[in-house]
């Protein structure tokens, strides 16, 4: 039987699709979202990392300023976190904890934190290892603000004739080993040393590792970086400084009479200071050793015995 076509009964029911109405209007289309801005989301997100990771503002205390090119780096261990928030508390950012960590000091650096606004986060390990990248935590880590360009020059020219009495500055020519420059510092620090020195290219920088290994030391001494070592000691000696280089071919410590205010010069391991810095030195000055020995000392044992003859000799000289 052949099927005939003809108009479907519910045809008079149908919306009419003109859109001019009749019977049965078509009901109107939801209104479409607005235009997707991928931009737009993603400059709020980065607004929001940047606020949870910067923490609360704290406020500089009167007579100190924030370093205008300050950086930030990790810090790790319970010394250099305590050394952090004691010694430039304003600086501190926000601290990371290992969840679950168990202390006897955790409690004492939390309290402190939170009276100094330091955000606080609890983290897992894997995360501490990578902020630190790899170096020693023991399950705190601060991160903090520092000025990589602090200059040396101006606090030179600045120093009356008070102030340069026993003064010692230790300067260090590529010193490539970030264990030895964390030992040097160290050692600077706890024999009296004012300051240390360091080139800008070819040193090891002040990273968390060097930290670790001066025991927090590098955030106590101020640490230097210059352009050129040549011109910062030339600097140094117009401004009434001594320089000593410490030097296999030199005179032993306790037989010179090392004047102060000085400068004491380490060379970088293996090759010792370079030929226009120990050129720049006012005397040469070793380590006395015994005849059936290595060779020499490693920098920072050499530095660390020539810090300790300075300060026995400033100590005697003192009425």
């Amino acid at each position: 039987m052949k099927k005939k076509f003809g108009r479907r009964p519910d045809r008079d029911n149908r919306p009419d699709r003109s859109g001019k109405g009749g019977k049965g209007e078509r009901p109107q289309h939801p209104a479409k979202p607005g235009h997707y801005d991928k931009n737009k989301f993603f400059d709020k997100k980065r607004r929001l990392e940047k606020a949870r990771h910067e923490g609360p503002r704290l406020e500089v205390p009167e007579g100190e300023e924030r370093p205008r090119n300050a950086e930030t780096r990790w810090l790790g261990g319970f010394e250099a976190v305590a050394s952090a928030l004691t010694k430039t508390p304003y600086d501190c950012r926000e601290m990371w904890i290992e969840h679950e960590l168990t202390h006897p000091n955790i409690g004492g650096l939390i309290k402190q934190a939170k009276d100094l606004g330091v955000q606080i986060q609890y983290m897992s390990r894997p995360e501490l290892d990578r902020a630190v990248k790899g170096g020693k935590h023991g399950g705190v880590a601060i991160r903090a603000s520092y000025d990589p360009a602090a200059t040396f020059s101006e606090w030179v020219q600045g120093l009356d004739a008070e102030r340069k009495k026993g003064l010692v500055v230790v300067v260090l020519d590529q010193i490539q080993d970030p264990h030895n420059l964390g030992a040097i510092t160290r050692s600077a620090l706890q024999l009296f040393a004012r300051c240390v020195v360091i080139p800008e290219r070819r040193s090891a920088p002040v990273t968390p590792a060097v930290i670790q290994a001066s025991a927090g030391a590098a955030l106590k001494i101020p640490v230097h970086r210059v352009v050129n070592i040549a011109q910062t000691l030339d600097l140094c000696k117009k401004n009434g400084f001594w320089v000593y280089g410490a030097d296999a071919a030199g005179k032993d410590a306790w037989d010179s009479t090392i004047n102060t205010p000085c400068v004491l010069v380490i060379g970088s391991e293996g090759y010792g200071m370079r030929p226009l810095v120990r050129a720049s030195c006012d005397e040469l000055v070793r380590v006395p050793q015994s005849e059936h020995g290595v060779g020499s000392l490693n920098a920072s044992c050499a530095a660390t015995a020539l810090l300790y003859e300075i300060a026995r000799q400033n100590r005697k000289a003192k009425p």
